[in-house]
């Protein structure tokens, strides 16, 4: 635990989680004085020893102010990083999206490789990270042209059969809950159509559909034909989360492939079934593989999610749950680093693995021949300060991922906990969160409808 002492203000929580990346490391008082007057300035002490450091940074293309609270979290890195010889994967970086930083870099008039020395040279980025980012860059490319003009459906079904213990999202209980699906459905079913026509209205094509959770296939086969129907979308990415290998049926699958999905998730998170247990998951390696197979026989393109971090999982156990995914070739792989979120059963639990960075090390030098990375987030208290990364064959990106975690495409987003999204024509984004409660979401339906017309009108 780091005690933070400093003249910047409005910087304690920024500076907070910068020394929070040592936190496996040590703690501590630390005392930061800077100065952004002419040339910035900084002088930080720890355990008695005082660093100073200089910088000029005028030729950056972001705001002043946003160039010194840079300069003073790097102040911050490297004296750190220096005292407990060590540097981090991703060096000073706090934020959610590196690429966001990369892309800003080349807006500027930059190319991808001047991107990947930026990320190095005043973030302190490892360089096989920031070539990961370059990487990354070109894969996007052109998903990012063909997507201009558009924007994403998005629609949530917030119900699950339990509840595993790394999620924070937020989900009705089908035991505690359940009665409540089938007016859910129905008034979903209504906001969608009204949401399709207020994307008509605003003359936007539809870009991908998703459909999250929750877990959505906890529906039935009928339900599924049903609201599949109000979406009514053919021959564009469509996206639907059957992530829980036990929630699948042939006769769900049916319905998905008869109503124009064209994408399913499937997610173990491991094949090891005593992690399965630990974490909360009804299933077993074996539901998983026999789950995949159905999925692949009616052709959809599959993702498949899993987690490095797990329980006591080790090497072993993560390489063990790589092989055997890729082993099966599904069309796109995301590795997750596990985060102990605000609002999951681990929270306040410290994620720390000592072969964490090794696991995604494995899964990158196992995956290269096969797969290339295409997108790719970061979140707080990620286990070993690292990283989300989704992985795709040839040709098999998925376009939704791209523009979502890029944040380049407005998202209709219909369902109780669903966020919209939109962009200015200047690039601001905002942002209209709907009810999370599924009682509530029923009963201020039409107000929050109006609303949502009216933020996608003005915005």
């Amino acid at each position: 635990m780091f005690d933070i002492v400093t003249n910047v203000f409005g910087s304690d929580n920024e500076l907070a989680d910068e020394c929070k990346l040592f936190s496996a490391y040590g703690g501590g008082r630390v005392e930061i004085n800077a100065s952004d007057e002419g040339a910035f300035s900084c002088t930080v002490t720890y355990d008695g020893k005082t660093r100073s450091f200089v910088g000029d940074m005028a030729t950056d293309v972001a705001p002043r102010d946003k160039l010194f609270k840079r300069f003073v979290k790097r102040s911050v890195y490297r004296t750190l990083s220096e005292h407990f010889g060590v540097a981090l994967p991703w060096g000073s970086l706090t934020g959610v999206r590196p690429t966001k930083l990369a892309y800003e870099r080349m807006r500027a008039g930059g190319t991808v490789r001047d991107a990947v020395e930026y990320l190095v040279r005043e973030y302190d980025v490892s360089r096989v990270k920031a070539e990961v980012i370059g990487r990354i860059l070109e894969a996007q490319a052109d998903a990012i042209a063909s997507a201009k003009g558009k924007a994403d459906l998005y629609v949530h079904i917030p119900f699950c059969n339990g509840r595993c213990a790394y999620c924070s999202f937020p989900s009705a209980d089908m035991a505690r809950l359940g009665h409540l699906l089938p007016a859910y459905l129905k008034a979903l079913e209504r906001e969608i159509r009204a949401v399709k026509d207020m994307m008509a209205r605003d003359d936007r094509a539809i870009h991908s559909v998703y459909v999250g959770g929750g877990t959505p296939s906890v529906l039935d086969a009928e339900q599924i034909s049903s609201l599949l129907d109000a979406i009514g979308v053919r021959d564009t990415e469509f996206t639907f989360e059957a992530g829980r290998p036990d929630s699948i049926s042939p006769e769900k699958l049916d319905a998905l492939a008869e109503g124009g999905v064209t994408r399913v998730c499937v997610n173990p998170q491991s094949l090891n079934d005593a992690t399965l247990t630990a974490i909360g998951r009804r299933h077993k390696a074996e539901d998983f593989f026999a789950a995949f197979d159905a999925v692949r026989k009616r052709n959809f393109d599959i993702n498949v999610d899993i987690i490095a971090g797990l329980a006591d999982e080790g090497m072993a156990e993560f390489s063990r749950t790589v092989d055997g995914v890729a082993a099966l070739r599904p069309e796109n792989l995301t590795v997750h680093t596990l985060s102990s979120k605000r609002g999951s059963d681990l929270a306040g639990s410290d994620p720390a693995c000592a072969d964490i960075a090794r696991m995604t090390e494995y899964a990158a030098e196992r995956l290269k021949d096969d797969y290339a990375p295409y997108y790719l987030y970061r979140q707080k208290y990620m286990a070993g300060n690292l990283e989300n990364t989704g992985y795709a064959l040839p040709g098999k990106i998925c376009v939704n991922n791209i523009t979502v975690m890029e944040e380049i495409l407005p998202v209709y987003a219909c369902g109780a906990g669903s966020i919209s999204k939109n962009i200015t024509s200047e690039g601001v984004i905002t942002r209209e969160a709907s009810i999370k409660d599924v009682a509530l979401y029923l009963e201020r339906f039409d107000e929050r409808l109006a609303r949502k017309s009216e933020f996608f009108r003005t915005t």
